[in-house]
């Protein structure tokens, strides 16, 4: 006969408590793969999170706190480590609700800004081929005129293509030569380009009108070191 498990009582020691998590743990355990990007479990609308496939692609739709959109394809070049990061909404009673998200390594995604917020998106890595919406404004509680969104796309990023409002900003950064020394360079410098204004803004056509050819030839030869 099995003999009954007995009741933990004084003198019997109880089983020793799991060691604590270590803080790359804890931020380990935090995060989740969609679709190959990788998101932080606390930053996504996870009811409102999709997958499915559209033309013979496998799709997805993510909302980022405090409600960016994201459609991408599965992400499979192996050679990147897409991410999104939501860096905050902050609250103040004399600006409208801004919103914070950093989007690295990611292809082929359709980007839509929250259009109730003032959206600050940036595109890092190797982000490519992806466009940016952010040119719907809708609030009744605030002047217009006080929601602009700003989107940046940095020197190793590619052909990205930003939709934006009247008073939209986007700024393009680009990579050229530094200051040379008996033939050789010791310093590479980046510099960006400001756009502002109703439109399509596309990175590339951007880069090549305001740099001419050559310019233009030296960044995308950077670019690719």
């Amino acid at each position: 006969m099995t003999e009954p498990v007995k009741p933990i009582g004084k003198n019997t020691p109880a089983a020793p408590a799991a060691p604590a998590k270590t803080e790359a743990e804890k931020e380990k355990s935090n995060k989740i793969k969609i679709g190959g990007v990788i998101f932080d479990k606390n930053q996504i609308e996870a009811d409102k999170t999709t997958s499915y496939t559209e033309n013979g692609k496998k799709m997805n739709t993510v909302f980022v706190k405090p409600g960016v959109r994201i459609d991408f394809p599965d992400q499979k070049n192996t050679d990147k480590n897409p991410s999104v990061e939501s860096r905050g909404l902050y609250d103040k009673w004399y600006n409208p609700d801004d919103s914070y998200i950093t989007i690295t390594d990611i292809e082929d995604a359709k980007i839509y800004g929250n259009p109730n917020k003032s959206d600050f998106i940036d595109l890092e890595g190797k982000s490519r081929n992806n466009e940016v919406f952010v040119d719907k404004k809708e609030s009744w509680y605030i002047n217009g005129d006080m929601r602009k969104d700003y989107v940046t796309l940095y020197g190793t990023t590619e052909n990205n293509t930003v939709h934006m409002d009247e008073k939209d900003k986007t700024d393009i950064w680009y990579n050229q030569s530094g200051v040379v020394v008996n033939g050789e360079t010791y310093k590479d410098e980046t510099d960006v380009i400001q756009v502002e204004g109703k439109g399509e803004s596309a990175q590339e056509e951007q880069l090549k009108g305001y740099l001419g050819d050559n310019k233009y030839d030296e960044h995308k030869f950077r670019q690719e070191r």
